[in-house]
């Protein structure tokens, strides 16, 4: 009966970490679309905006790809 609560947790956890990892990820692809101009080029109004929001969207994206693999590592192994 342990066993399959301590497996269940871990289902838990892996969905969580899947489903985080995936919503973070859809949310700056949907932030990247709406920021395309005509062009298809993203439009910042200053250099600065540029600089900070592509290095934090990347540190996400990363943070994202490691917590779906995380989820993944889990659900196969558990």
């Amino acid at each position: 009966m342990k066993l399959l609560i301590i497996q269940n947790h871990i289902t838990l956890h892996a969905c969580i970490f899947l489903g985080i990892g995936l919503a973070v990820r859809y949310i700056i692809g949907r932030r990247r679309f709406n920021r395309r101009g005509i062009a298809g080029l993203q439009l910042f109004s200053s250099y600065e905006k540029w600089w900070l929001i592509t290095r934090v969207e990347r540190l996400f994206n990363f943070l994202a790809l490691l917590a779906i693999l995380a989820g993944a590592v889990l659900l196969i192994f558990k």
